[in-house]
């Protein structure tokens, strides 16, 4: 019996420690949560050293680390960017680091990190991106609030930043570096960073609201940034990269792009500079400014006078403005360097040239051409290969163009493809429709269908390219295949490169396959203006370089045109023209004027009957014809007939001619042989010749016509200055 319960006593604690050993190894394998102790963040480390202890996320609240400059704290996901408010302390560097892209679209509305400027904070964004951001209703709404430390290589893609009532918003910061008094470790710096979206406070930036320290101290600085964020000021300064600057600041290496909208002080790299601040190598590069007359500017707005007796004196270098920007409010003049009063523009220049001298800044910077709609990146951007989907250009102002109502003083702008494709939506009838390019446009792969081929008459537009260029047009389908169809209006300013027109049926042209109409009230004549296209077309019945049939009364000014054009009907009728294929006006006469062709131009179809080529145009069938100051400078054109070749028009009645010349080493051909022609100042026959002159004779003749519009080309036929 002793033996017995012995053996049943043993067992029994044999059992009870088994059960309390299942329940520590249960206890200490449980999860915990990580928030639920503040105790359970490590304790302050004293030496930072790489003894391979990674740390454990301050007790759960980030992926790893300790927080200090070797050990920054990792953050992977939207939860542990959260965690960050806990671990900050007062007069101690926390670092920061992400490990991944965020999306904080789940943070209803975000708490600024460092809203009174007490804690020092090192963010590194390792090349990540934080999406849909929003901070609404917050004093110096942004994300850090008050930056006092370092945010570098990161982007803030949407993001939706709003402050309260008299505070200031940016998305980054609403104030970069503290103003107190006596702590110069408190500066701020940003770089290589960019942001997206829209801000909108009392003192607002794209990347910060203010930044410096009236009281002096250790520079602050914002360097290789750019900011496409919308940005609207509801009472002082709204700036493209921060609204005001103070003592020991700068901005250098920054551009912006987003619309600017403010009712005080307005620029587009800085809304109100002074006490020495610096904008260096910088690019206002804004679809649109609108500010008042005295406090506005391209790159910076109205000077500040100082804080405490300090006088305002910013030093501008090296900047740039986009030379079509749209500026409400103000006009703008050029000027460089250094100034003491009123507001700063800088330099006006084209986009390639924008560019270009971004592109020249150097590391971090990557030039991405036409993609992405020609705007620079960072390189780290470029590295990651999804910079098309997050680089923040496509952030323009909703709707189906970038801004506008298409208004004579507020046309729609068109900053990419899928706005010129949205054209067509636009046009009303008997109601003159305002477009503008703001960017060169890359149509490649899309096969377009003329803008205006229905009812095209009574539909009216007038078109800015604003010397930019619209490349690899092609159109295969639909009426008076061309660019417009019929164009009622103005097309000026404008390159269309690489074209490739064909057409089965009359009236084909690379701008417009009518240009104004024989019959109707004024609206339907057509204009073409300061406009040059390349490429190849063939047609059936009227096919021009620049349009395929002139009507009305309208005129083509100052255009050149080196496509190679066909007209391939197969009867007699075909007529082709370098500048126009057929013109059929009224009696109030056309007019083509200071225009050039080098292109080859042929009919290839009727048989021996033949049809009409002209250098210039191919036939006039119908009105009063002037053309004035015009150079067929093409190397061959082509018939089966040689009585419808003409040097500058293949068939001509109703015709004055004034100052035509035609390139001495032009081959004429009827069929496979060659022929020759006389010279003549007026048409004797059925079609007219011009005076023939050297290639070297005709180039100074195209560049005296004007001067401050032409120029020799690489090719060494002339273009426009702006040519691309």
């Amino acid at each position: 019996m002793k033996n017995k319960f012995y053996h049943i006593s043993v067992i029994s604690v044999m059992r009870c420690w088994t059960i309390l050993l299942m329940a520590i190894v249960s206890f200490s394998c449980s999860d915990f949560n990580p928030m639920d102790s503040y105790s359970r963040i490590p304790p302050d480390r004293n030496t930072d050293i790489n003894d391979g202890d990674e740390g454990d996320g301050a007790g759960g609240l980030f992926e790893k680390g300790y927080g200090t400059v070797n050990k920054p704290y990792l953050i992977m996901d939207v939860i542990q960017i959260q965690n960050m408010s806990e671990v900050l302390v007062k007069g101690k560097m926390i670092y920061f680091q992400l490990g991944a892209d965020i999306d904080m679209k789940s943070v209803s509305n975000w708490d600024p990190l460092n809203p009174d400027g007490d804690f020092y904070i090192h963010f590194d964004g390792n090349n990540h991106i934080i999406k849909n951001f929003t901070c609404t209703d917050k004093g110096y709404a942004s994300f850090f609030g008050i930056l006092a430390g370092v945010c570098k290589n990161v982007g803030f893609y949407n993001a939706h930043i709003e402050s309260a009532v008299n505070s200031g918003a940016g998305v980054i910061g609403g104030y970069i570096g503290v103003k107190a008094p006596n702590a110069v470790e408190k500066t701020g710096q940003v770089e290589n960073c960019y942001v997206s979206g829209s801000v909108k406070g009392k003192y607002a930036g794209g990347i910060a609201s203010r930044m410096g320290r009236p009281y002096g101290g250790q520079i602050c600085y914002i360097k290789n940034c750019y900011s496409t964020a919308e940005v609207t000021s509801t009472g002082d300064e709204c700036g493209g990269i921060v609204g005001s600057m103070y003592e020991n600041s700068e901005v250098s290496y920054c551009y912006s792009t987003g619309v600017l909208i403010g009712a005080n002080s307005v620029g587009g790299i800085a809304a109100l500079p002074s006490e020495g601040a610096k904008i260096t190598a910088c690019v206002a590069w804004n679809w649109k400014i609108t500010g008042p007359t005295a406090r506005s500017g391209r790159i910076s707005g109205m000077l500040s006078q100082g804080e405490s007796g300090h006088q305002a004196d910013p030093i501008a270098s090296e900047c740039y403005a986009w030379e079509d920007m749209i500026c409400s409010g103000f006009t703008p003049e050029d000027n460089a360097g250094s100034i003491s009063t009123g507001q700063y523009n800088g330099v006006g220049e084209s986009t390639q040239n924008l560019q270009n001298s971004i592109a020249n800044w150097g590391t971090p910077w990557y030039k991405v051409g036409n993609i992405d709609m020609g705007f620079p990146i960072l390189e780290w951007q470029f590295d990651r290969e999804d910079y098309a989907n997050y680089g923040g250009h496509d952030n323009e102002p909703e709707g189906d163009f970038a801004s506008g109502d298409g208004t004579q003083n507020n046309p729609y702008v068109i900053a990419n493809v899928t706005h010129i494709q949205n054209m067509s939506k636009a046009l009303i009838e008997k109601q003159t429709i305002y477009f503008v390019l703001s960017a060169d446009i890359d149509m490649q792969g899309i096969n377009w269908q003329p803008l205006n081929d229905t009812n095209g008459y009574h539909k009216w537009i007038d078109f800015d390219g604003r010397n930019h260029v619209i490349r690899n047009l092609t159109c295969e389908s639909g009426n008076y295949r061309s660019f417009f169809g019929v164009l009622c209006g103005e097309c000026k300013n404008v390159g269309f490169v690489d074209a490739n027109i064909s057409s089965t049926t009359t009236g084909i042209g690379i701008i417009a396959g009518y240009v104004g109409l024989a019959a109707g009230d004024a609206n339907y004549t057509g204009t073409i203006t300061n406009c040059y296209t390349t490429g190849i077309l063939k047609g059936s019945g009227a096919a021009g370089g620049i349009g395929g049939v002139l009507g009305g009364s309208g005129y083509i000014k100052n255009c050149y045109s080196s496509a190679t054009v066909i007209d391939q009907i197969p009867n007699n009728t075909g007529k082709a023209g370098g500048i126009i294929g057929r013109i059929n006006g009224n009696t109030n006469g056309s007019t083509i004027e200071n225009c050039y062709t080098s292109g080859n131009i042929s009919v290839i179809g009727g048989g021996n009957g033949g049809g009409n080529v002209g250098g210039i145009v191919g036939k006039v069938d119908k009105g009063n014809l002037t053309i004035k100051n015009c150079i067929a400078w093409n190397s061959t054109l082509a018939s089966t007939d040689k009585t419808k070749v003409g040097r500058i028009v293949g068939g001509t009645a109703n015709t004055t001619y004034e100052n035509c010349y035609a390139y001495d080493g032009i081959v004429l051909k009827a069929g496979e042989t060659t022929f020759t022609v006389s010279d003549e100042t007026s048409p004797s026959g059925s079609s007219f010749q011009g005076v023939a002159k050297s290639a070297n004779e005709l180039k100074g003749t195209v560049i005296n016509w004007d001067s401050s519009l032409w120029k020799e080309g690489s090719n060494g036929y002339p273009v426009f200055k702006w040519s691309k």
